[in-house]
C-alpha cells in the first residue's frame, strides 16, 4: 500500500550517528540539524528562529516578498499591454471563459512576468512534491499562488529540509520583487474604501475600489486577493440591492480620492 511518505520527495540527511540516508520530506525535516544564525546575509550573525533557517526579520521579508508579488501582479497584467486592454499572453482568470484578441505588449513587462512566473511555480512546484497531498488553490494564477505562499507557506519554507532550496527560492524573490514593483506603477492606482464588509463568508476584508494607472476598475477584499469582481459587476449587483445609493457613493469617493 503506497503511503504519502512514499509520494513525498527524497533529501539526503545526515543522521547523528553520521550515517547519509535519503529520507522523505516529513522525516528529513524532523531529521534536519538547523543553523544557530540565519542563512540569509546580515552583516552581524541573526539568531534563528526555533528549528527554522531563518531569522524573524529574514521569515517577514519572505511573507512580505510574497505578498507584494500577489499585490501588483494586477497591474503588471495592465501593464502589459500599453493601451490598457488585456494582452494575449496575460493569465485569464479561472472559469470566465473570455477570450481576448492579441495585442502588442510591453517586452520588459513580460518579462517580468514570466521571472516572476517561474520563481513562484518553482516552489509551488517543490512544495507539491514535498507534500503530494495538499490541496492547491482553484485559481493556477500567478498573484493568486503568491498570495497563497504568503498566507499558509512561510513556515515551509523556513524550516525546509533544504538550506539550497530555501536559498534559492530567496535569491529568485530578492531579483524579482523589486522588478516587479518597478514594471506595475507608472503612477500609484486610486483606491478607495467603500465601507462595507466582504461578502465572502468568514472573511474578515472590506470592499475596496480600485482603479489602476491603465484605466481598469476592480472591486476587491482588502484581505483575499480572490475575493474580487469587475467594477461594473459589483456595481449592478450592489446598486440592485440598495437603490439609487450605491451609484452616488462610488462616483464621491471616486472623485474625491482623483482629486
Amino acid at each position: 500500500m503506497t503511503t504519502t511518505l512514499d509520494l513525498e520527495y527524497k533529501y539526503r540527511i545526515e543522521l547523528p550517528a553520521g550515517d547519509i540516508v535519503m529520507l522523505p520530506f516529513t522525516l528529513a525535516k524532523k531529521n534536519t540539524t538547523y543553523p544557530a544564525h540565519c542563512i540569509f546575509d546580515h552583516e552581524e550573525p541573526a539568531a534563528t528562529i526555533d528549528r527554522t533557517h531563518l531569522c524573524w526579520q529574514c521569515t517577514e521579508w519572505l511573507r512580505e516578498s510574497l505578498n507584494s508579488i500577489s499585490e501588483h501582479w494586477p497591474d503588471l497584467e495592465d501593464a502589459l499591454a500599453p493601451s490598457g486592454g488585456r494582452a494575449a499572453s496575460s493569465e485569464r482568470v479561472s472559469g470566465t471563459g473570455d477570450l481576448f484578441p492579441p495585442l502588442p505588449i510591453n517586452g520588459d513587462v513580460s518579462d517580468v512576468m514570466r521571472d516572476t512566473r517561474n520563481a513562484i511555480w518553482s516552489t509551488v512546484g517543490q512544495l507539491v512534491q514535498d507534500r503530494p497531498d495538499l490541496r492547491m488553490p482553484a485559481d493556477h494564477g500567478t498573484g493568486v499562488l503568491a498570495d497563497w505562499l504568503a498566507r499558509w507557506h512561510v513556515g515551509y519554507l523556513a524550516s525546509h529540509p533544504s538550506a539550497a532550496h530555501l536559498t534559492a527560492v530567496g535569491t529568485d524573490l530578492a531579483k524579482v520583487v523589486p522588478a516587479v514593483k518597478s514594471a506595475a506603477y507608472q503612477s500609484p492606482p486610486v483606491e478607495v474604501s467603500l465601507d462595507i464588509a466582504c461578502h465572502h463568508e468568514g472573511c474578515r476584508g472590506e470592499v475596496v475600489a480600485t482603479e489602476t494607472p491603465a484605466g481598469r476598475k476592480v472591486v476587491r477584499c482588502s484581505e483575499n486577493i480572490t475575493h474580487r469582481v469587475a467594477a461594473d459587476q459589483w456595481f449592478y449587483t450592489h446598486a440592485n440591492s440598495r437603490p439609487g445609493r450605491a451609484s452616488s457613493a462610488l462616483k464621491k469617493k471616486y472623485l474625491k480620492a482623483r482629486q
